[in-house]
């Protein structure tokens, strides 16, 4: 079965070269970080008497630490003595000559240089593999379940001075069309100083609906990247690639959208082929702060939704949409800021991403949408020629978090995007406001009337249906607001004032409530009228928005327990409508 094959190439598998200078008396452990160890050093950081540190830290000679010392994200260097354990995670150490640490010394995510016989009264761990974790408050909390891990899914971000390997790995999500794609092949990294050189040669398999070796199943991705600095520099690469990519990936993650399609036949994204190249450029700074140009050249293909293995075979998968055909030349400058706490469970703090695209082709095929959008519809039959086109798109998404107290929140997200000028966007840069991810209150793409204020469909619901209910909008606006807090319980009704927070999987990560509301919609831009008419409801001015009493809203709550949450959705702005009860892992944003 397809099924048994996809896990076992859910783990990457590599050989790997570690090694550390001659001067080191201490060799790296290979493999996960085991449970216990996880929580020891957990507990030593969570301790209040421990003096706690985010970021680089020298101890110079001379200079005592009178307690437990714990290193996060930062490397440290120590000459002087620590009275208690030291913990560095996610960073390397360097102990000098007359260093002393009189209880133990553990090392997660990094590496040990150290003389012969170094002064430490304990056990020296050393694992390479990167310590994971949550914040909740001034807490840690360490990944050691299953549901934590399989939510991450299969990443190969972790990089250790030098490695030279066969890498197999999956693409981390699994789709209708291509079913799980296989990544097999060589990768090479190198570090010199803070010069690093990254280079991969993959070929990729398509499990689809059968283990078939053919074109449609086979593609390759190759990328060779030269950076300069650790915490802030510059980069230069390149990409060939010929890949299957998703129109719409800023709702959902990858892992809800593959279990989604394995699990419950719902798919809810849709892809197309990419055929091609890229150079770039990006400038980075500590934080995630990055500013990144590219240009290239691609073809662009359809790709048909294939009957790809799921639990429920009695349902049918939705169709993929006809996607836009031809060589486009595509210019791309974006850039991201993030002050945030935490990237994943961020209490505070402002997640700013911006992106600016400029495409041209010579004759791009393009594909049926619903009547009334200047291109082909699902009931015509004349023949529609090749166009020229020229078009400009933007994408921001906005986010701030808001620390209320320790156990409160506040956070809101603007997402803005879609036509700026030019011709109008092909197919592959529409967008869509619909869906658990954007207004769950919604079913997604569910057309409601004769203009869909969504998906921007027209006309009736088969002939869209039919289509596979591609995003047809060329602008699009969403806002959303959650206010979060810890949730207590107290199962005996004790008296007094110690109440007992919920615990998931015996990980202490407490659970937290959540009320939010979400308002959103697309509409279609016509370049020369000001304002939409009784005849085209869906069109807009150039300079104009549509008036929020147009907007669809909902409202909802539930439960984030962290790596998974629970909620229940309903829609205050279409009368009529049931709620909608979903499950999300992770975060909603």
């Amino acid at each position: 079965m397809i099924v048994s094959r996809l896990c076992a190439v859910l783990v990457a598998v590599a050989v790997t070269t570690l090694a550390f200078p001659a001067t080191s008396a201490q060799a790296q452990r290979v493999g996960s970080v085991p449970r216990d160890v996880a929580l020891d050093v957990t507990r030593v950081f969570n301790t209040g008497t421990t003096r706690k540190v985010r970021g680089d830290f020298t101890l110079g000679v001379g200079d005592t630490v009178r307690s437990d010392l714990a290193i996060l994200n930062g490397n440290a260097r120590l000459a002087g003595v620590v009275s208690g354990d030291v913990v560095v995670l996610n960073g390397d150490v360097v102990l000098a000559v007359g260093a002393r640490i009189e209880k133990s010394l553990t090392v997660i995510g990094g590496t040990l240089q150290a003389p012969e016989g170094p002064a430490v009264g304990g056990e020296i761990r050393v694992w390479s593999a990167r310590y994971r974790y949550q914040e909740s408050g001034d807490t840690l909390i360490a990944e050691t379940d299953v549901i934590a891990r399989f939510s991450r899914w299969v990443t190969d971000d972790d990089e250790t001075d030098s490695q030279s390997q066969i890498f197999v790995t999956t693409a981390h999500s699994y789709n209708r069309v291509e079913g799980l794609p296989i990544f097999v092949g060589p990768r090479f990294r190198t570090r010199q100083g803070d010069l690093r050189v990254r280079a991969e040669l993959f070929g990729i398999f398509r499990t689809g609906d059968g283990l078939v070796w053919n074109d449609e199943n086979l593609g390759h991705r190759v990328r060779f990247e030269v950076q300069r600095g650790d915490k802030g520099g510059i980069a230069l690469g390149g990409r060939l690639f010929d890949e299957v990519e998703a129109m719409e990936q800023w709702q959902l993650t990858d892992a809800e959208v593959g279990l989604a399609t394995f699990l419950f036949a719902r798919d809810y994204r849709d892809y197309y082929e990419r055929h091609g190249g890229q150079a770039y450029v990006r400038l980075f700074a500590d934080r995630g702060h990055e500013l990144r140009a590219s240009w290239g050249e691609e073809r662009w293909n359809s790709r048909r939704a294939r009957d790809v293995w799921r639990l429920d075979d009695d349902v049918a998968l939705r169709h993929n949409p006809a996607s836009d055909r031809g060589v486009v030349q595509l210019l791309t400058l974006s850039g991201t800021l993030d002050t945030r706490t935490e990237s994943r469970h961020p209490r505070s703090g402002w997640y700013l991403r911006g992106e600016y695209e400029r495409g041209t082709s010579g004759a791009l095929s393009l594909a049926p949408l619903t009547d009334g959008l200047g291109r082909p519809s699902p009931v015509s039959r004349a023949p529609f020629p090749p166009r020229a086109i020229a078009y400009g798109r933007a994408f921001f998404d906005l986010r701030r978090y808001n620390r209320l107290g320790p156990n409160a929140q506040l956070n809101l997200r603007a997402v803005f995007g879609g036509w700026t000028n030019g011709d109008p966007l092909p197919l592959q840069r529409r967008l869509s406001v619909s869906g658990i991810d954007a207004l769950p209150g919604f079913d997604f793409r569910r057309m409601m009337g004769q203009a869909d204020a969504g998906t921007c469909a027209t006309g009736d619901e088969g002939s869209y249906a039919g289509l596979g209910r591609p995003a047809q909008c060329e602008r699009m606006a969403l806002l959303q607001a959650e206010w979060k807090g810890d949730f207590r319980i107290s199962l005996f009704g004790d008296d007094d004032d110690s109440d007992r927070r919920w615990r998931f999987s015996g990980r202490g990560a407490d659970g937290t409530w959540v009320l939010f509301a979400n308002s959103g919609r697309g509409w279609l831009v016509k370049r020369a009228s000001p304002a939409a008419t009784a005849a085209e409801p869906l069109t807009y001015g150039r300079r104009l928005v549509p008036a929020m009493g147009t907007w669809r809203t909902d409202i909802g709550g539930g439960f984030d327990f962290g790596d998974f949450g629970v909620y229940v959705a309903q829609a205050v702005s279409q009368p009529g409508l049931s709620p909608n009860v979903y499950v999300r892992l992770g975060r909603r944003f």
